[in-house]
């Protein structure tokens, strides 16, 4: 496990990704703003899995954004479904999790 310092790190990168991206996103196509918000996921992701608190479905999820997310760039319409399919699959495990 990360001692405090490493996972407080982790944290500020991660917010550091957003915070730039969200000043970026003024600039930049209408697009780009999903697509940062599944690269956030990720990142959280794996800031889970070196913490020791992802689980299967986690690791999955992050695969899966990991293949599909540049799709954004080269079809949107793609993309666009990429992002109901990771909806749904969130919330059909939050469900599961609250059963």
């Amino acid at each position: 496990m990360s001692s405090k310092e490493e996972i407080r790190s982790s944290w500020l990168e991660l917010f550091c990704f957003m915070s730039s991206s969200a000043r970026g996103l003024v600039g930049e196509p209408a697009l780009y703003g999903p697509f940062r918000l599944v690269d956030s996921l990720e990142k959280i992701i794996v800031i889970l899995e070196n913490l020791g608190m992802a689980d299967e479905f986690m690791e999955k999820e992050k695969a899966k954004i990991a293949e599909k997310k540049l799709i954004a760039i080269t079809d949107r319409d793609a993309f666009i479904d990429f992002l109901d399919e990771i909806v749904i699959d969130f919330t059909k495990e939050l469900k599961k999790a609250q059963l």
